[in-house]
């Protein structure tokens, strides 16, 4: 298997679940991370000599960083703390399908010193499981 170009992934970013239609690049972003990971149960009984332990809740976390772009009113814009958006990710561009997830914008940071390149920060915290986020037509 053929290792994927960072420079394909594309971050896509609308209020309501996407289609091969919908949904807007959140401009100047470079940048992003997806994780899922599970609680670990512990189910040991009184008496075993070791621990036993099982898959428990899962959970995901997300985040996406870049350069600010004061006029992309449809992807940065709707990233705003409290906000619920459905984040799409599309590791190898939009000509592939992605994956997507309902999450709530935890923080959104910026800096912008006097001189030099503004960025943004954003973190997502998932709200509901992953679903396909299908090609871009």
């Amino acid at each position: 298997m053929s290792e994927l170009a960072g420079k394909t992934n594309k971050v896509y970013i609308l209020s309501t679940v996407m289609e091969a239609t919908t949904g807007a690049a959140v401009l100047g972003c470079d940048n992003a991370s997806y994780g899922t990971l599970c609680d670990i149960l512990d189910i040991t009984s009184f008496g075993d000599t070791n621990y036993k332990r099982m898959a428990g809740l899962l959970d995901g976390k997300f985040s996406i960083s870049g350069n600010v772009y004061t006029g992309d009113t449809t992807g940065q814009a709707l990233l705003i703390a409290g906000n619920t958006v459905f984040v799409g990710i599309y590791p190898s561009g939009t000509a592939v399908a992605g994956t997507q997830v309902q999450c709530i914008v935890q923080s959104h940071d910026l800096t912008m010193p006097v001189a030099g390149k503004q960025t943004f920060s954003t973190v997502f915290s998932p709200i509901a499981a992953p679903v396909a986020l299908p090609a871009q037509s």
